[in-house]
């Protein structure tokens, strides 16, 4: 009878065992991955088994890593909504995986989704934050590629982060090409939104230039307010930017980042939120006709009327369009300018207050040009079609582009032999002197209007550098109110746009006041030299945005023969070897690459370069910019600059580079070392160029790297082993550039 009871006992025991485990089982396996080499759901963002796990302390949180590896959660139900990769917050030194990673997948899993959950790099270090954004871009990467192998069914279509989670996430979705994005970027309470790449007052975090993705931001009401409104700001970025988006305000008791609760528990709203996110259908895009292409009359009947009466009984050779930047030329204040510039060419402004795109062609469309066949036209407009005070709607970048692209279409139809001087929309906004989603939207159509200029008829022109400071502030004395340049800001507009004018216009220069320094004055090709100078700039403006590079260099011959694209060539056509081919593939072949060095240029060549497309409409993430070295030559074409002449060159330059391409990261280059001996005259003057540009790197907290010393030897020699010629690099040579450059791509 005992052996009976000890039997049905051990039976009732191994059958409660059974259930235990079966019940443990069926949790395990909402979090457990099937794999080839067996079950595991840890794994290193290479792929590879995980060792040694992150231990979660008794917090629920990370504190410290051992490596940056993921959990995988897949769903019970038999199939599978998609994969959600989870971005736990923290203050990156941390991460609340538990509260923001595990309780999360749970609640994901249970609605069908396969989850990935991801501990990043945390730490002290300066680039930490760097490290943790790559983890999470080669995550999501990793994922997009191996997703079968990993036994999910879908690749991940949802990136959701929290607090410092949701930075990460924004940023890694922001480096993301077209086609690369996932559905659905779900944001949560993002912190450090408001912090500004070193030394300008332009966000670290942006939307893609063309988002994909929809984007879901949940934001607290009592945030920081800095914080607060750049995640608006954000928001209307996206949208402006022709993406799609929803925006959720809440109250500060729903969810507070860093505390230790369970985002998902009831009595927060973050789980509808997230599940509201997840279920919302594809947003249909709109297919009405474009509004800002609709012919809509203005306010201003008087004007038009006056100015139709005008042109019925004149005839013009220069009409200048526009809203209230060009209509501020009849007042008083601007009449020098206008006086000296455009009344001497029989021209007559065109310019409406407060008028959109949509309204200029309502002119053109009644009239304002009929009888006319000037030599050109200036055309100026866009701003006031992203402006949300004073309209009630406001255009996406595509469709100020589009609307701008119709007034060009009516202006080439009625007058096909006017040419067009396509200006840039101004850099002004109402929201004070540093840049806000107005300005963004505006350089967004700047991007699409810039494909509009055909060099024959249509010529883009970019003048917004002279009004900004070289951290992308808005200088005051030259727009007052942030939005309508100065009688000032005027008169320095029409110098910088006076050389096109004049070309179009065939007359003279009506510019009294050129610049004495050579450098800062740009101009074309100067020097005769082994390539073909303007084939090479044709090629550059053929090739650049089907590259759609990632690095920029630019620069002149110690550049140029480095390698890389546009493909190197003698004047003849014949391809030319590259003098630094190893180092150039070792360091850039993960990269897309533009290389806009060009033999025997000089600081004003560049500058016109840059005045004339190569770099318009292109989103590199970094801009390496060495120059000066040419300034240092007398030859027949060009006279030789002085230091400060030469590091003035070299200002203009990155001030150009860093007005059209404000998210990149700029690393300017010392003037590398030239001629064998440190005494020779030119290297001496070469050194005083460092020092200046030294002085101002450190003034405008600006990236300067030199490496010089690592050039020359102790006693200063620069040899033949490391430049041949005294001035080119050897493959050596450009080894030690590169070595530097990798360096500081690597802490990106």
């Amino acid at each position: 009878m005992k052996k009976r009871i000890n039997s049905s006992l051990s039976s009732f025991c191994v059958l409660v065992l059974m259930t235990v485990l079966l019940f443990l089982g069926e949790r395990i396996m909402a979090q457990e991955v099937g794999q080839n080499t067996g079950n595991s759901k840890f794994l290193l963002i290479s792929g590879e088994k995980v060792l040694q796990v992150n231990k979660i302390e008794k917090d629920g949180i990370i504190h410290h890593l051992n490596k940056p590896m993921l959990r995988l959660f897949r769903t019970r139900s038999k199939i599978s909504n998609g994969t959600v990769l989870v971005v736990p917050g923290g203050d990156f030194s941390s991460i609340h995986t538990k509260q923001e990673g595990i309780e999360v997948a749970r609640f994901l899993t249970k609605k069908a989704y396969d989850v990935v959950v991801l501990d990043y790099h945390i730490g002290t270090e300066s680039n930490i934050q760097n490290l943790a954004e790559n983890d999470v871009l080669s995550t999501y990467q990793y994922l997009k590629n191996n997703f079968e192998k990993l036994g999910f069914s879908n690749s991940p279509n949802v990136l959701l982060g929290f607090s410092a989670g949701a930075n990460l996430a924004a940023k890694a979705v922001g480096r993301l090409n077209k086609g690369e994005q996932p559905e659905k970027l779900i944001l949560i309470s993002p912190t450090g939104m408001d912090k500004c790449m070193n030394g300008t007052v332009y966000p670290t975090i942006m939307p893609p230039t063309n988002p994909e993705s929809e984007l879901f931001l949940l934001v607290n009401e009592n945030d920081q307010v800095e914080n607060k409104t750049r995640c608006i700001d954000y928001y209307k970025t996206w949208i402006g930017y022709d993406g799609h988006a929803v925006l959720k305000v809440v109250k500060d008791s729903i969810y507070l980042a860093g505390k230790k609760i369970n985002p998902t528990a009831e009595e927060f709203q973050l789980k509808p939120f997230i599940q509201n996110s997840l279920e919302t259908g594809k947003i249909l895009v709109k297919t009405d006709v474009n509004p800002a292409t609709i012919p809509t009359e203005g306010y201003n009947k008087g004007r038009l009327a006056e100015k139709l009466k005008l042109i019925a009984h004149n005839k013009y050779d220069l009409i200048l369009m526009g809203n209230s930047i060009i209509n501020n030329f009849e007042k008083t204040q601007y009449q020098e300018v206008w006086n000296q510039f455009f009344a001497p060419r029989n021209a007559v402004n065109l310019g409406f207050s407060g008028y959109r795109t949509e309204n200029i062609l309502w002119n053109i469309q009644k009239g304002i040009l009929n009888g006319q066949s000037p030599k050109a036209i200036i055309l100026e407009v866009g701003t006031n079609n992203v402006d949300e005070k004073h309209y009630p709607t406001r255009h996406t970048a595509s469709q100020v582009a589009g609307g701008i692209e119709a007034i060009v279409k009516e202006i080439r139809s009625r007058l096909p032999e006017t040419k067009i001087v396509l200006l840039r929309p101004f850099p002004g906004s109402y929201d004070g002197p540093n840049p806000t989603s107005h300005r963004a939207i505006l350089d967004r159509s700047a991007d699409l209007i810039s494909k509009l200029s055909d060099r024959r008829h249509v010529f883009y022109c970019d003048v917004n550098h002279l009004f900004l400071n070289l951290d992308g502030s808005i200088k005051h004395e030259l727009m007052s109110d942030w939005l309508h340049p100065t009688p000032l800001g005027a008169k320095l507009w029409a110098q910088s746009m006076e050389p096109l004018l004049s070309q179009l216009m065939n007359d003279k220069v009506l510019d009294t006041e050129i610049n004495s320094n050579t450098a800062i004055v740009p101009v074309s090709k100067l020097e005769q030299d082994s390539y073909n100078w303007w084939d090479r700039h044709n090629d550059v403006l053929a090739i650049k945005d089907s590259i759609n590079p990632e690095i920029v260099l630019i620069g002149n011959s110690i550049t140029h023969f480095w390698g890389g694209k546009p493909d190197l060539k003698y004047a003849d056509g014949r391809a030319r070897k590259s003098n630094g081919l190893i180092s150039w593939n070792n360091l850039f072949r993960k990269y897309r690459v533009l290389n806009l060095g060009f033999g025997w240029d000089r600081t004003q060549n560049v500058l016109w370069r840059l005045d004339h497309g190569e770099l318009d409409g292109l989103h590199p993430r970094t801009v390496i910019i060495h120059i000066g070295t040419n300034n240092t030559s007398q030859t027949p074409n060009a006279r030789a600059n002085t230091a400060d002449e030469i590091v003035e060159g070299i200002v203009a330059v990155y001030s150009r580079v860093r007005s059209k391409v404000p998210g990149a990261k700029i690393i300017l280059m010392s003037v590398f070392p030239r001629e064998e001996k440190p005494d020779h005259p030119r290297r001496q003057l070469i050194n005083k160029i460092n020092i200046k540009l030294e002085q101002f790197a450190l003034k405008n907290n600006i990236k300067l790297v030199d490496i010089g010393p690592r050039l020359v030897t102790q006693e200063g020699i620069l040899t033949r082993e490391i430049a041949g010629d005294y001035c080119h690099p050897t493959e050596k040579g450009y080894q030690i550039w590169a070595d530097t450059i990798k360096s500081i791509l690597e802490k990106e």
